[in-house]
């Protein structure tokens, strides 16, 4: 990653490997403010610009001095103090500054009192295992937040602890980023203890205020996770599913039926674990789908409500409501007769009739082709599938004379057991 921060540098900064200028750029700075302002921003933009493209929420200030700006064994003697001047004036900020909504409310009661009675030192951001770039930090929280509301329709969601550490891009990120939304006041932090410790956010995804954690969120929460958990259970049946269906495949190649016969149990086995999972996870799912209706619905009454009693204040009558329906309903009839109009209305009338006939047979000449060169490869494509296609049947085939029964029943109960078995395989496919 550091050659690659460095390749970035040298295109960025043409002249970053010219003698002359890298030494007035990796001197100290010294005298007053404005003698030393142009290399100051220079390498506040370069920090940024580098944070920016490769997306890095958090930095490390000694990667920053000993390897991005490493030239030949030199590095800059004045980034201490471009990286100072940057938190200072708040172009980075430390983790630890930002409160953590996981500590509990008194526990940041007490940090607000201690920093409101003590005002701190100025920290030494050289000696900080990593820091924090805000302007990246307020845009990735705007992308979350943008990204979760494409998903979801109410005002607020609920996600685990895990979804969101995947949508930040790892624990250390989405730590700091719990903690920004947190005092944003656009999202807290909750977590429920039944058979596991289960913790998850809440995020706004709206104007109006942020409820508080109620025990619904807590169980709505636990829903969630178990749903997540069932998918995963499902992800790993179905890969199991598959793999035992390619070896009973290649052992049936191979002549070695015992085998064969080993995988199709397994596959079985596989298959009714699949359905149990399924089952369970469609009713839990059903239960999160009453519990999010019966929230919208709740919503949709407290609006009604809401409506008519601001009615009620203003005096309008139903009878006014109903005017204004009206013409609203006319407006968007005329707005349809002007559409169908327009429908009908020819269009290009300019246009000569040899025109569209040149214009069509280049069209043709171009779809002829593109189907001569996509022949070869529909046909490369039909081939694998008519081998896939023979490799199935010979499975089915082959594994409906196979005895499945260890108690050696009789050959035809045996041969229906197992043809039912193939089929519930290929349905889980």
């Amino acid at each position: 990653m550091d050659s690659n921060v460095r390749d970035f540098i040298a295109k960025e900064v043409p002249d970053w490997n010219d003698e002359v200028i890298a030494v007035a750029r990796f001197k100290a700075f010294s005298g007053q403010r404005s003698d030393w302002q142009p290399n100051f921003l220079f390498w506040r933009d370069l920090i940024i610009k580098i944070a920016s493209h490769f997306r890095f929420l958090l930095i490390r200030p000694s990667q920053v001095k000993n390897d991005w700006f490493n030239r030949g064994g030199l590095t800059p003697l004045c980034i201490d103090d471009v990286l100072s001047l940057m938190y200072n004036e708040g172009d980075i900020t430390r983790p630890g500054d930002l409160v953590d909504p996981t500590t509990g409310r008194f526990s940041q009661l007490v940090r607000k009192v201690t920093n409101l009675i003590s005002r701190p030192a100025a920290p030494d951001i050289m000696a900080e295992e990593s820091v924090v770039l805000t302007p990246l930090l307020k845009d990735k929280a705007a992308e979350v937040v943008k990204h979760l509301s494409e998903s979801h329709w109410n005002s607020s969601c609920i996600i685990t602890m895990k979804k969101f550490q995947e949508i930040c891009g790892g624990p250390d990120e989405a730590s700091v980023m719990l903690r920004y939304l947190s005092g944003c006041r656009t999202a807290q932090y909750l977590s429920v203890r039944k058979n596991e410790f289960v913790e998850g956010v809440k995020v706004l995804l709206s104007e109006v205020a942020l409820s508080g954690i109620s025990n619904l969120d807590c169980d709505v929460l636990y829903l969630i996770w178990t749903i997540e958990k069932l998918q995963q259970q499902l992800d790993v049946i179905d890969r199991r599913c598959e793999l035992s269906r390619k070896s009973a495949v290649a052992s049936l190649h191979s002549g070695n039926r015992k085998i064969a016969l080993r995988y199709a149990r397994e596959l079985k086995l596989a298959t009714q674990s699949r359905e149990k999972c399924s089952s369970l996870l469609n009713r839990v799912e059903e239960v999160l789908g009453v519990i999010v209706d019966a929230e919208s619905t709740k919503k949709v009454s407290e609006a009604m409500q809401i409506g008519a009693h601001a009615m009620k204040e203003n005096k309008i009558s139903v009878e006014d409501v109903d005017l204004c329906l009206r013409d609203v309903q006319e407006s968007i009839d005329s707005q349809k007769e002007i559409e169908k109009a327009l429908e009908h209305t020819p269009l290009y009338t300019d246009i000569d009739d040899e025109d569209i006939e040149e214009e069509l047979e280049e069209l043709e000449l171009a779809l002829e082709k593109e189907a001569q060169v996509d022949t070869p490869e529909k046909s490369i494509t039909s081939e694998e599938g008519t081998a896939t296609l023979e490799a199935s049947e010979l499975l089915s085939e082959t594994l409906s004379n196979l005895k499945l029964s260890d108690n050696n029943v009789g050959k035809s109960r045996t041969t229906q057991t197992t043809s039912k078995g193939e089929k519930t395989a290929n349905l889980s496919m």
